[in-house]
């Protein structure tokens, strides 16, 4: 694309998520409008224009890492409340292009540290921030883990932002963190999460919740398909009931029920063979119950759905659509959908479909 076209598509982004009242200050309109997304991916830019998630990895297990929606990055950082001079940790890399963002708005005298536990990843983002790296303080680490601190952070942390899913922030970032620091992150299991504002007061946290957000994991490695086991489908199940009650279009008996075979699932050995592949979870749901797949043996989980499946059916439908969360997308042109929805609806988050 050439360079006035995407200066010109980008106003234009931007002047939508201010219309939707998407928090959007001058410091981070003028960072979105200096920094070209297409320097921090070679995939087509049209789904960012669209208010989207953005391809900039994939491995060759099937892994896949995406850029966030615009209307996300820049709730993040309007909630971040950076200010020049700040230094901020950046976990999860997002293909570079959120810290150049940070790095335009804390300047020269500011810094960011981006930590990801993937090799791949590092060595993209590094190579796609070496101009940014020049005239600003950015580093590139890579972490062992996530529950392993990564070298050389600034110490004590003040910002933290997160860009994946965790179930709770690392023992490495809560007991670095600054008296009145925190962190932004999506906290939650694997089908759904809240972005949370985990401030430190003193000895105590404050939480202040910011909405509920659909984040894939911080590891790249965590998005490449796997077989389905006993243990994931429990946590389908369990998300799916939450979900479902939150909104309330699941009945109390059946998040009951929903929870029961969760725990049964839970308790089943680690070690059993796994799921067959399906060939989607769009299928009608035999394809978890059928116990004739099985040659040699039922399987326990097969078993278990199949003792079940008068009321599971009913719901799975409903399962699917809870954990596919359809979120409301207000950058993208109203006029000019491509999904056929009306109002720019379509999916948010890394969780790639």
């Amino acid at each position: 694309m050439h360079m006035a076209d995407s200066v010109e598509r980008t106003r234009r982004l931007i002047q939508r998520l201010e219309d939707a009242e998407i928090p959007m200050n001058s410091e981070i309109s003028a960072a979105m409008q200096s920094i070209d997304v297409a320097d921090f991916t070679d995939y087509d830019l049209e789904p960012f224009w669209y208010d989207r998630p953005l391809v900039f990895l994939e491995t060759s297990k099937g892994g896949v890492k995406t850029i966030s929606a615009p209307h996300m990055i820049a709730t993040m950082l309007h909630h971040l409340e950076l200010s020049p001079g700040q230094e901020v940790l950046i976990l999860g890399a997002k293909g570079g292009y959120i810290a150049s963002l940070i790095a335009h708005i804390v300047g020269p005298e500011g810094g960011v540290v981006v930590v990801d536990p993937s090799r791949e990843v590092v060595d993209h983002v590094r190579e796609r921030l070496a101009p940014v790296a020049q005239t600003h303080t950015v580093r590139v680490r890579k972490m062992r883990q996530l529950n392993h601190c990564p070298p050389q952070l600034p110490e004590p942390l003040d910002r933290v932002l997160v860009t994946g899913s965790l179930e709770s922030l690392p023992q490495w970032v809560t007991s670095r963190m600054a008296d009145g620091g925190f962190a932004i992150a999506p906290i939650g299991g694997r089908y759904s999460q809240y972005l949370m504002k985990l401030e430190r007061v003193e000895s105590d946290w404050l939480e202040t919740n910011l909405g509920g957000v659909l984040f894939g994991p911080v590891d790249i490695a965590d998005t490449e398909p796997e077989p389905l086991s006993a243990r994931t489908l429990a946590e389908l199940l369990r998300e799916g009931a939450i979900l479902g009650q939150e909104i309330g279009i699941l009945e109390e008996v059946f998040i009951e029920r929903l929870n029961t075979l969760s725990q049964s699932l839970e308790s089943l050995p680690e070690n059993l063979q796994p799921l067959p592949e399906p060939e989607g979870l769009e299928d009608d749901p035999p394809w978890a119950f059928d116990s004739e797949m099985w040659v040699d043996e039922i399987h326990p989980v097969a078993d278990l759905l199949s003792a079940e499946m008068d009321w599971l059916s009913e719901v799975w439908p409903i399962l699917l659509t809870l954990v596919d969360i359809r979120l409301m997308q207000p950058g993208h042109p109203e006029t000019d959908d491509q999904d056929g929805q009306v109002g720019g609806f379509g999916r948010h988050g890394d969780l790639v479909p």
